[in-house]
């Protein structure tokens, strides 16, 4: 049923495609190129769009950072679809009301399912399930990433998808005095997680300042080139208790060396500190972690740190033969698993090459990752990683 379905799902998108020019000047009814294919309806009363994206990946000797000793192992090539997405958004009777929903074809997880009330820009509404607004790496889309992976740090940090609600805004008060917050309640079981048996809740708080007096948007590179400088510094702090000290899109899970819980074993309460600006082809990304993990079963508590920092620039802006749709990338992060203990460090130094044929639509992307790991069991606790990546969407 799934392969038909989607068949159809082509076909459909295809004859309307090629009925675009002709249905535009129908005021009822009419399709565009936006946010995907859009189908406006009812005097743009409706709207509703559809979009494709896939990541085509080839990676050496791993297909992301090793997680524990055995994957100091692999010595393989590693060819295949990273990811494969199709998403679904649009508004009923006006903008403000809004929906989106993203499904996960290659894993067959449903990754976003929200509603939303946007229409005062100081007080808005979310209900569903979406990536929580936490840490601007993980918000940022896979698809519109400076890097072609997020950082070392991600995994350890992210709270990821929850399902929950959440109020959210901008106050502007003019000038510098320009700030965005996000305040959500959240079950704290990741995805597609409903509330423990515990009955414990996630609760989750940001603020960010917007310096300029204008928001930076959640998306990796400079491609709209800043003439003005435009930044952010933001505050965030999470608190739940759970059986998990991590989650992913699989949901939730655990760090490397911490036994499956039961529920309400793991009290978890993170800080984070981030700043991030764009300016002439210049795009800078940089996130600081604290994260205290109460073991309420083995009666231990342990303080993970952690942070990343992220350059990309054109060079076109200084030199002119330089390749205008190149962006030459570098990252390094770390993270400390155990404060108490000195010698437990891992570190990523990450360098790359973005090529945007229709920018975050259509580029490709190859990057080497220099990584030492201190934090396992092993002899050698260098290795290195080479990956090139094809992302790109339909419309």
């Amino acid at each position: 049923m799934k392969k038909y379905f989607f068949t159809a799902l082509f076909l459909i998108v295809a004859i309307a495609y090629s009925q675009e020019k002709e249905a535009t000047d129908t005021k009822d009814f009419y399709l565009k190129k936006g946010k995907g294919f859009e189908f406006h309806f009812d005097q743009d009363k409706y709207m509703f769009y559809i979009d494709f994206r896939g990541q085509f990946r080839a990676s050496y000797p791993h297909q992301n950072f090793p997680t524990n000793e055995d994957d100091f192992s692999d010595d393989d090539i590693n060819m295949g679809i990273s990811r494969a997405r199709i998403k679904f958004g649009g508004y009923v009777g006006e903008p403000g009301y809004n929906f989106y929903l993203e499904q996960d074809i290659r894993g067959g997880n449903l990754l976003d399912f929200r509603a939303q009330i946007e229409k005062l820009p100081y007080l808005k509404f979310r209900v569903g399930q979406w990536k929580a607004r936490y840490s601007r790496e993980r918000v940022i889309s896979s698809g519109k990433q400076t890097g072609l992976e997020r950082s070392l740090i991600n995994r350890i940090f992210t709270i990821d998808r929850q399902q929950g609600v959440s109020l959210y805004g901008n106050l502007d008060g003019g000038g510098a005095a320009n700030f965005n917050y996000w305040a959500e309640i959240l079950t704290g079981s990741g995805r597609g997680g409903a509330v423990g048996d515990d009955e414990n809740l996630m609760y989750m708080m940001r603020l960010q300042w917007n310096p300029n007096g204008k928001e930076l948007g959640f998306s990796g590179s400079d491609l709209k080139f800043h003439e003005k400088f435009v930044g952010s510094v933001a505050i965030a702090g999470v608190t739940n208790t759970s059986k998990y000290t991590r989650f992913s899109t699989s949901g939730g899970g655990q760090l490397y060396g911490y036994e499956p819980g039961v529920d309400g074993q793991y009290k978890v309460d993170q800080f984070l500190f981030e700043t991030a600006f764009k300016y002439r082809g210049l795009s800078f990304d940089q996130e600081l972690h604290f994260k205290n993990i109460d073991d309420k079963v083995n009666l231990e508590e342990t303080l993970l740190i952690g942070n990343y920092f992220q350059v990309g620039y054109f060079f076109h802006y200084l030199f002119d033969k330089f390749p205008k749709p190149l962006e030459v990338f570098a990252r390094q992060a770390f993270f400390d698993p155990n404060a108490d203990i000195s010698s437990d460090l891992n570190y990523e130094y990450t360098f790359g090459l973005n090529w945007f044929f229709k920018g975050h639509k259509n580029k490709l992307t190859i990057d080497y990752s220099y990584l030492k790991f201190n934090q396992f069991d092993i002899e050698d606790n260098v290795d290195h990683m080479v990956r090139l990546q094809w992302d790109v969407s339909i419309f």
